[in-house]
């Protein structure tokens, strides 16, 4: 780990949390509103679906697994506004689908989401 790295784990110790799940194999990237920085978007996908993590700061951060459309598409699990360390422990905790304990039921949404 460079020093930068320990630098700003020193400062902010729940990013150790977030360059694990980097490790992991995730990939991120920025989420800019206008020109400034505004948070993080990460995902990892599988053939079956993708795991989401949005972070706009250490206490509020989102994520969600969705199922891929050829499986039948759709939100499996959510979790938003909540603790960095929380959400990160739970997306990674998630069982793979068709496991024990994996969320199966999805998750539609209304009508006026759709175009």
């Amino acid at each position: 780990m460079d020093l930068m790295n320990e630098a700003a784990i020193r400062r902010y110790p729940e990013l150790r949390d977030l360059m694990a799940v980097r490790e992991a194999g995730w990939t991120f990237r920025p989420l800019y509103d206008e020109r400034e920085l505004a948070g993080i978007a990460g995902s990892f996908s599988r053939q079956q679906y993708t795991d989401a993590l949005f972070v706009f700061d250490r206490t509020n951060v989102s994520a969600a697994r969705v199922l891929d459309d050829a499986y039948g598409g759709g939100c499996l699990w959510f979790r938003q506004r909540a603790d960095l360390r929380e959400v990160i422990q739970d997306i990674l905790g998630l069982p793979e689908p068709g496991q024990p304990g994996a969320p199966y039921l999805v998750k539609r949404s209304s009508l006026l989401w759709t175009p």
